[in-house]
């Protein structure tokens, strides 16, 4: 199998003074008659490194156990193995979701200078060459055999999987994040506008709807709004950049609570099912969206400035590694997938193997990830050196 990854004045809803939870966080936008104010940058955020690396480091994580979930058999319900995973997949869900929330934390402050047009052309020219470079890789990767046996596939073939498929299992959020950058533009005139109840109503509204059309994908008015996506978190990393939330000591009590409730109802359903069932891993789920919001949420608020002066070769460590996040999302799947078949000298990694020694998944999934995680930020830090190649790896 990702880098990716401010401020907004509310008007008053009403003639009554705002309640400390309509108060945004940073400070206001200035009135139209002032040019807008640029966006806080990496720099004023120093929240947005540690944010980057922690989803980088879950995401490989996540996919170095994340096979495991498949092998549910029904008549051994209790297997240590399965278990292994589900409670990994559980606690890590919010991996990926956090690199859109970064995105949309950043993008869509409604202050950026930059036009459409303007706007469009930096995000092609951002993200066009990491796609091309990344899916030419995983292609030929793909077709591996046919390419070592001289058994060239059908070019229809070739172009079904470009077009209809995402190549390799990660590479969907390269599609999903140009869409986003697609809708940004439309998406800040109404940010510029909105009130923060409109915000939370487009929120609530966007990812009821998203959940429901994964449960229940039939439902009159529901099946016929099929656009959302990935568009919530989009919404919800900007909201949530701006503003806190009310009670949120009981809706950390409430998040913390999510992992365990997720492993139990991954279990539950599977064997109901008698089948591994991800129903409630997808991203949509509530029990994801409020596990993602309140860890990003209490990372945002997290004073980083005093834990760099009071930690800081971990503080250095991590701004080091930030920017080859989105590079070690492209390239920890690859790595996974050739030390797990043994590519190099007959040699396997995996969470049940350690250079072909027999480990248990609970710790061997565990040092396995380091151990990717390790030699992908090396190997995407050494290739950026080469002249030219930054552009295309991240």
């Amino acid at each position: 199998m990702i880098k990716s990854p401010i401020t907004f004045a509310v008007q008053a809803t009403s003639a009554s003074p705002p309640t400390p939870a309509d108060i945004p966080v940073s400070s206001a936008i200035p009135p139209q008659s002032e040019p807008a104010a640029r966006p806080n940058t990496a720099h004023k955020r120093p929240e947005v490194s540690y944010i980057r690396v922690l989803a980088a480091l879950a995401v490989v994580q996540l996919h170095t156990i994340g096979e495991v979930l498949y092998y549910f058999d029904p008549e051994k319900p209790y297997d240590e193995q399965w278990w292994v995973g589900n409670i990994y997949y559980s606690m890590l869900r919010w991996a990926t979701p956090f690199f859109i929330l970064l995105s949309g934390s950043i993008m869509l402050h409604p202050g950026r200078p930059d036009t459409t047009v303007q706007f469009l052309k930096k995000r092609a020219r951002r993200i066009l060459p990491p796609f091309f470079f990344w899916s030419l890789v995983y292609l030929t990767y793909l077709y591996r055999g046919n390419i070592y046996y001289e058994e060239w596939p059908k070019f229809s073939e070739v172009m079904d999987v470009i077009l209809f498929k995402d190549i390799y299992y990660h590479l969907w959020f390269l599609p999903m994040i140009m869409g986003m950058y697609l809708l940004t533009p439309s998406f800040r005139i109404f940010i510029r506008h909105a009130h923060r109840r409109d915000i939370e109503y487009f929120l609530v509204f966007s990812f009821i709807v998203t959940a429901l059309q994964h449960f229940i994908p039939n439902l009159f008015l529901v099946k016929y709004i099929g656009w959302l996506g990935y568009i919530s978190f989009y919404v919800l990393g900007y909201y949530l950049s701006q503003y806190t939330l009310p009670w949120k000591k009981i809706f950390y009590a409430i998040a913390l609570a999510m992992p365990p409730l997720t492993a139990f109802l991954t279990w539950w359903l599977s064997c109901s099912d008698a089948a591994y069932s991800n129903k409630v891993f997808v991203y949509s789920s509530p029990n994801v969206v409020i596990m993602t919001t309140a860890l990003f949420l209490f990372l945002r608020e997290r004073d980083w400035r005093a834990f760099a002066e009071r930690f800081p070769r971990v503080s250095a460590l991590v701004h080091r590694m930030a920017p080859y996040s989105f590079g070690v999302y492209f390239v920890h799947v690859l790595l996974l997938d050739v030390l797990k078949n043994g590519y190099i000298g007959g040699i396997h990694c995996s969470y049940k193997f350690f250079f072909n020694l027999p480990v248990h998944p609970i710790y061997g999934a565990l040092v396995q990830a380091c151990f990717v995680a390790a030699l992908s930020f090396s190997l995407i830090a050494l290739l950026s050196k080469i002249p030219g190649m930054k552009k295309w790896l991240m």
